[in-house]
């Protein structure tokens, strides 16, 4: 079971969005918060030393797109990336948890961009 910090909050009739331990966005969260979120997912992909390099580079680099304003809805194309991390899950479970990470921030990007 995963916990996380909750000291301090006083929110009120909002949602928090856990989206990995500690690494959480709410209803008030803005661009520069989900920025912070994805700077640090793709940290935890620069960390998955059991995938291979460049498969390591283009999931950061879809993520990097997902902070850009492009065609597709930035919650697609992180579900997109959470599914290519899951299947990844083979190679390693960090790899499982980290789509679901991303999976988790799809839904929060599907509810506020």
């Amino acid at each position: 079971m995963a916990f996380f910090d909750q000291s301090g909050w006083q929110l009120q009739n909002s949602r928090v969005y856990n989206i990995a331990g500690n690494l959480t966005l709410t209803e008030h969260s803005g661009p520069r918060e989900f920025a912070e979120v994805v700077a640090e997912l793709q940290s935890q992909v620069r960390a998955l030393t059991d995938v291979a390099e460049s498969e390591r580079e283009a999931v950061n680099a879809e993520l990097a797109e997902a902070l850009a304003n492009g065609e597709e809805p930035v919650a697609g194309r992180l579900t997109r990336l959470a599914d290519r991390l899951r299947a990844l899950g083979g190679t390693t479970a960090a790899a499982t948890e980290l789509g679901n990470s991303v999976d988790a921030l799809a839904q929060w990007a599907g509810q506020h961009f």
